[in-house]
């Protein structure tokens, strides 16, 4: 592992981002900025890449070109960023990203939907030369909206740097438009024992450290903790913003121990793969019982993060009978901010040995493999974040039963496919594993490809298909955790519900909501007058929409042709007659 000191981190205070006169971008809007997301939101799996631009609560707002340059890409999809423009500023070495729009300009809209029939195709990705759709600093690029994974009416804004490709805050660009006097705010604070090495209060298991506030808000530590060997810090902490009550990241957290610092991320800027290092940068465990983000002020071996840098990966060493002061400082972007003063006691006690009875040991830096009856799992180099004693199972009964939310698909209770417990508690991957499980005979009545992986959430019982691909007998497939798996089957087609089909003349417009409740929608296809019809898909809310297209759906009779097929190529087909 490639390590860095905390001289990294102090040149990134002043050097990210990179800011000159030619780069002080404009207001991506009319109105004043008002944020509901943050730079480096802690999200599943991810660090939200840019900031969340409030829009009044409604859409088709006017978005505009926030510095001179050219429209270079367009995508469409039903989630993610839904209708997203992207603009390439050559001269300021920049690229702005903006999500979840409405709709595009006129001309814009031309180009899309030309290619979506094209390709006969809802979601397309256009690139574009320099000199195709050049932009001025405040022309109108698009229009603001709710597309794709978005939960409520807002612009996602993103600068990025050209030559790198790295996601850079926005934030520091505009904030002398966003005032800010608000600072961050711990809601919990944990201590860990490292595994084999540590012990606080006479146990090797994480806990919680309880704390009041003092009169500015600060957290004060209601009881003494007593620790030996080696051990770190976590907390759960948020920051807020004038006017607003949406939380936000906290930018920058400072661990010192007796005044020595030991730990500090400074989230400013990243790439796209290292925004998965936040299964390591938090407690993943925790996040996959109860959703939660607890932040660790220690760093895993295989977290390469250039913004989280530290002395002694950040763990505490504990060999003397005295008081450790730790103090964790977080800090916004406006210097805004708080502490914790955390006094740990040294004191001796027996160090617990880690479990390694039945385990197989996997190294966080090395090709991995293992295998047993049943299953077979690959895993890449530097996938892991550190060493594991990994404990298998196969439960003689299913570790939980499946929660009333669960898929209906069919799984081991039906068909006696065995459960697959990789290790007691859940692993985060940063490069995802190969997994092969073996089935013992396929039913006549059904086909390969119905089979597929499901994970199994052991908090909650809920089930995951996974899906994969049928080879000899075994099914494989890629997963991103070390948890527990079986194999089901997917047996039902997808739904297909039209809603009022008989106003949709008066409506011009033809709305149906599909949905599967197993391995998910894979592909629609629509067609009227069996020539292909463009249906946009809101995956959110399922929605398939046409709106009546002038230019080829002339007045008179026609025939509607729907087919939607999921995963595991179940089919689902609906015809009806209408009249424009």
């Amino acid at each position: 592992m490639k390590k860095y000191n905390l001289v990294i981190i102090a040149f990134l205070l002043v050097a990210s981002p990179i800011r000159t006169a030619a780069q002080r971008l404009s207001n991506p809007l009319g109105f004043q900025l008002q944020l509901s997301g943050g730079f480096g939101d802690l999200r599943a799996g991810h660090y939200h890449a840019g900031i969340d631009i409030r829009t009044q609560s409604s859409e088709g707002h006017p978005l505009l070109a926030v510095l001179d340059g050219y429209i270079s890409r367009v995508t469409v999809s039903p989630g993610g960023y839904g209708l997203a423009v992207y603009v390439t500023h050559p001269a300021d070495s920049l690229i702005t990203v903006y999500g979840h729009l409405q709709r595009f300009t006129p001309v814009m809209a031309d180009i899309v939907k030309e290619k979506q029939y094209e390709k006969e195709s809802f979601s397309v990705d256009i690139s574009f030369q320099p000199d195709v759709i050049p932009v001025s600093q405040g022309d109108v690029i698009g229009f603001s909206g709710n597309s794709g994974n978005s939960g409520g009416p807002h612009l996602h804004f993103e600068v990025r740097d050209l030559s790198t490709n790295e996601l850079i805050n926005p934030l520091p660009f505009y904030q002398s438009q966003i005032p800010d006097t608000q600072k961050p705010i711990i809601r919990g604070l944990r201590i860990y024992p490292m595994e084999g090495k540590g012990m606080v209060n006479g146990s090797d298991k994480k806990q919680n450290i309880e704390f009041g506030l003092d009169k500015n808000g600060n957290p004060v530590i209601t009881k003494t903790i007593e620790a030996w060997g080696e051990i770190g810090l976590g907390i759960r902490a948020i920051d807020r913003m004038n006017g607003t009550n949406f939380s936000y990241g906290v930018r920058d957290i400072l661990l010192t121990v007796d005044g020595i610092e030991m730990f500090r991320s400074y989230i400013d800027r990243f790439t796209q793969d290292e925004s998965g290092y936040i299964n390591s940068h938090t407690d993943y465990e925790e996040w996959s019982q109860t959703r939660s983000f607890y932040i660790k002020t220690f760093t895993d071996a295989g977290n390469n993060a250039r913004f989280v840098a530290s002395r002694n990966s950040g763990k505490i060493t504990i060999l003397e009978e005295r008081i450790y002061n730790a103090v964790i400082t977080l800090t916004d972007l406006y210097g805004n901010s708080c502490q914790a003063n955390i006094k740990i006691t040294g004191k001796k006690q027996d160090i617990t040995p880690p479990d390694t009875v039945g385990a197989t040991l996997l190294r966080w830096y090395d090709y991995n493999s293992f295998s047993a009856k049943g299953i077979r799992m690959t895993l890449p180099r530097n996938s892991l974040y550190n060493n594991l004693y990994m404990h298998y199972r196969v439960p003689t009964s299913s570790p939980i039963s499946p929660s009333s939310t669960s898929s209906t698909f069919s799984t081991s209770s039906t068909f006696s496919y065995p459960v697959h417990l990789l290790h007691l508690s859940p692993v985060p991957l940063h490069y995802p594993a190969q997994l092969s499980l073996f089935i013992d005979s396929i039913l006549p009545s059904i086909k390969p490809n119905q089979y597929g992986i499901v994970s199994i959430n052991l908090n909650d019982g809920r089930r995951t298909w996974i899906g994969g691909v049928y080879r000899d007998g075994w099914i494989d497939a890629q997963v991103g955790e070390l948890g527990a798996y079986t194999v089901a089957c997917d047996l039902n087609p997808p739904k297909i519900t039209p809603i009022d089909p008989f106003r949709w003349s008066d409506k011009k417009k033809i709305s149906i909501r599909i949905s599967d409740d197993s391995s998910g929608i894979a592909s629609y296809h629509g067609e009227i007058n069996g020539k292909y019809a463009l249906f946009e898909y809101d995956s959110k809310n399922a929605l398939l929409t046409y709106t009546f297209d002038d230019e080829r759906l002339h007045p008179g009779a026609h025939h509607l042709k729907l087919t939607v097929t999921d995963r595991c190529g179940n089919l689902s087909e609906y015809n009806f007659d209408f009249t424009r």
